[in-house]
């Protein structure tokens, strides 16, 4: 049996670089994602800036019309003047040309703030625009960077898939047979060593019969607390 947890030991090496592998190669991705949600987030100021812009340029072509229509009024008021007949007409007519006037005023003032406005927007929009650029480039960046290293990653399985199918022929179906099944629900740590009379894997002391059955390296020896395999400690 000695010959069978020294094989196992060899398998838990290589299980353990291939549990870190693994995760690494799913965690990769979501760092990925990430940058493509902030690439996400830029374009989706930019659409709000561009939704603004297009909304105070409407207001500027109401405004423009309410312009025109103010003027208009001024200019029939002004007609009217040579139609009057008494003062009070003609008073009454110059007041309606004052207010007018005024109105013609506010507008302009109204038309003055919103093209101020759009300028505004649209300098906003400009420097949103090249945020979005500067996060496409970045995620590009990242996503032949994540490219590479999962490129890596790949080969490291490959190899270490290799190793692992050379030494399974060389174990026994029963211990293999639970040695996968503690692998499987210990997250890929199934055998540890015994350190000081306690499990390297949970850190429990062992009663002193486990540890003189680990000691003697004939069976294989499960720990009380976490049901991994115990194996003495390099050199022991």
């Amino acid at each position: 049996m000695a010959d069978q947890i020294e094989t196992l030991r060899k398998l838990q090496v290589i299980d353990t670089e291939l549990f870190r592998l693994r995760a690494e190669q799913r965690q990769k991705p979501l760092a990925l994602e990430q940058a493509k949600q902030r690439v996400t987030e830029e374009q989706a100021k930019g659409q709000a800036l561009d939704a603004r812009v297009k909304a105070l340029q409407m207001q500027q072509k109401e405004k423009e019309l309410e312009l025109s229509t103010r003027e208009g009024n001024v200019k029939k008021f002004q007609l009217q003047l040579f139609q009057v007949k008494t003062n009070k007409e003609y008073a009454a007519i110059q007041q309606e040309i004052a207010q007018a006037k005024a109105d013609i005023s506010l507008a302009e003032e109204g038309i003055l703030a919103v093209l101020e406005a759009i300028d505004l927007a649209m300098k906003q929009h400009k420097a949103q625009f090249a945020a979005v650029a500067k996060q496409q480039d970045a995620y590009r960046a990242e996503e032949a960077v994540v490219a590479k290293e999962l490129a890596v990653v790949q080969a490291q399985l490959a190899d270490y898939e290799r190793q692992r199918g050379e030494l399974l022929p060389l174990i026994l179906p029963t211990a293999l047979s639970t040695y996968e099944r503690v692998l499987a629900n210990r997250d890929g740590l199934a055998l540890v060593p015994l350190i000081q009379d306690s499990c390297g894997g949970c850190h429990m002391v062992q009663p002193p019969q486990v540890v003189n059955e680990v000691r003697l390296n004939a069976k294989l020896v499960m720990c009380q607390s976490c049901s991994r395999i115990l194996c003495l400690q390099d050199g022991a």
